[in-house]
């Protein structure tokens, strides 16, 4: 199994995550958690750049936790990244 990855050196530049039956965290060293470690977003979208997160209780509705319900939080994070990745874009064109 991969224990560790650079992110970057990897070309990764979001993740998106997924909860299971036990939220668990503690792997994940990133500046996205409040005092009591639970996920700082607005909609899934982190507080981290680049962190995102689906199938939390009531992320945006009801279903967001089942299998049929999570596809609305899925389209709309991922309509996140796209625009996040727009601003990127145009930032790295306008510094040229």
């Amino acid at each position: 199994p991969t224990r560790e990855l650079n992110l970057a050196g990897a070309g990764i530049t979001a993740i998106i995550w997924a909860t299971g039956y036990v939220a668990d965290y503690r792997w994940l060293e990133v500046n996205a958690f409040n005092e009591q470690h639970k996920p700082q977003h607005h909609r899934g979208v982190s507080s981290e750049p680049g962190v995102y997160f689906l199938g939390l209780p009531w992320l945006s509705r009801r279903g967001s936790t089942f299998i049929w319900g999570v596809w609305h939080d899925a389209k709309y994070i991922a309509d996140q990244i796209a625009i996040q990745r727009q601003y990127q874009h145009y930032q790295s064109t306008s510094e040229r």
